[in-house]
């Protein structure tokens, strides 16, 4: 009998804490009761998520299964074998004992349909899963926008579906498709961390997990790495959107060769950071902006609620009453980062992070 623990996200709620510090082990001891599955098949934590490979077509890959699939389909599709086969011997070791239990932590998972999910499920059973636990985190919409409107800008300069009056996070769709097929099995915590247990996720799941799995020996952890999805600042934010604007992408998502480029110079701004960490603006969202946002999700927020028990909080009672909703027109199609943002720069360190992006360029595709 093997007991399947899923860790599902959402996006932007210390996944990548999760798993830096929960990692897949090369060799599983037999008498150790937990198995820990690998996100790719290279035998590295990066790239994360290839599970959604194995259920999600081409059009729903995440970014990075995208552009590796774009870059060199033959291999994309050997790798996704492989990654299957890997699974299968991780559940069902030829020369071990089954393990007693199986942890999987993956943000991609969250934007499974209900059809999705359930295929997993049957998947999973013909490998001995008898049980299964779904654990997700969530967090306030505003949070929730400033952090992913980071990570995106970080690689593109379209925010077209980043406009208030169009953006949504979707926990309540997500949270109903993976209730439909898994029912009381699904445990939803707050990303807030006067919430989280100890103050931190890595300590929450480990003892949300414990708490619904009585007898179960808690899963091990490790040392996670510094540094693990660092904010950047909002000078550098600004400073590697005028990069990507002088040497604009073909492609709206960019291809596999760009986006190593653009990694590579947010690490060299990381770099610059390092030498003077008291530099740079916390990205802040615009007024307006949150006031929107929150409102369009009030409802939802209710929900969540009044189905788990889980309560948010959104921006503060004076900035909301200060705020006034703008019309749509607010933020044309072509909106731009700036237009997004609260934005109060320090103007030395921005000129310093243009002049050392000044003799950098970008492939186009």
């Amino acid at each position: 009998m093997t007991t399947l623990v899923l860790h599902i996200g959402s996006p932007k709620t210390g996944s990548s804490a999760i798993q830096s510090a929960i990692r897949p082990q090369r060799w599983r001891i037999p008498s150790d009761p937990w198995c820990v599955l690998p996100a790719n098949p290279y035998g590295k934590p990066e790239p994360a998520g290839c599970i959604a490979a194995l259920y999600q077509g081409p059009d729903d890959l995440p970014r990075v299964w995208a552009q590796r699939r774009q870059s060199n389909p033959a291999r994309f599709d050997r790798d996704v074998a492989r990654y299957r086969q890997l699974l299968a011997r991780r559940l069902q070791p030829r020369w071990r004992p089954q393990p007693q239990a199986v942890f999987l932590s993956s943000e991609y998972l969250w934007t499974f349909s209900a059809d999705l999910i359930d295929q997993l499920r049957r998947d999973v059973s013909d490998l001995g899963v008898t049980r299964c636990l779904v654990v997700a985190y969530v967090r306030s919409p505003v949070a929730f926008y400033r952090s992913a409107l980071q990570q995106h800008a970080k690689l593109s300069t379209n925010f077209r579906r980043f406009r208030p009056q169009r953006w949504t996070y979707r926990f309540r769709q997500r949270l109903q498709a993976w209730r439909s097929v898994f029912g009381e099995a699904l445990i939803v915590r707050p990303f807030d961390r006067a919430q989280l247990f100890r103050g931190c996720v890595v300590e929450d799941l480990r003892h949300t997990i414990g708490t619904q799995l009585a007898g179960f020996d808690r899963l091990p952890v490790a040392q996670a790495s510094s540094g693990v999805n660092e904010s950047v600042s909002a000078e550098e934010l600004i400073a590697m959107q005028e990069l990507m604007q002088r040497y604009p992408a073909q492609s709206p998502d960019g291809s596999f060769s760009r986006s190593r480029v653009l990694w590579a110079n947010w690490r060299r701004l990381a770099r610059l950071r390092v030498r003077d960490p008291a530099v740079g603006t916390t990205v802040a969202v615009a007024p307006a902006a949150e006031s929107l946002i929150q409102s369009r999700h009030q409802a939802d927020l209710e929900w969540l609620a009044d189905t788990f028990g889980v309560r948010l909080t959104g921006p503060d009672a004076a900035s909301m009453c200060a705020a006034v909703a703008p019309p749509d027109e607010r933020w044309p199609e072509t909106v731009s980062l700036a237009e997004l943002l609260d934005l109060h720069v320090q103007e030395p360190w921005l000129a310093d992070l243009r002049s050392e992006l000044s003799r950098c360029s970008l492939p186009a595709d």
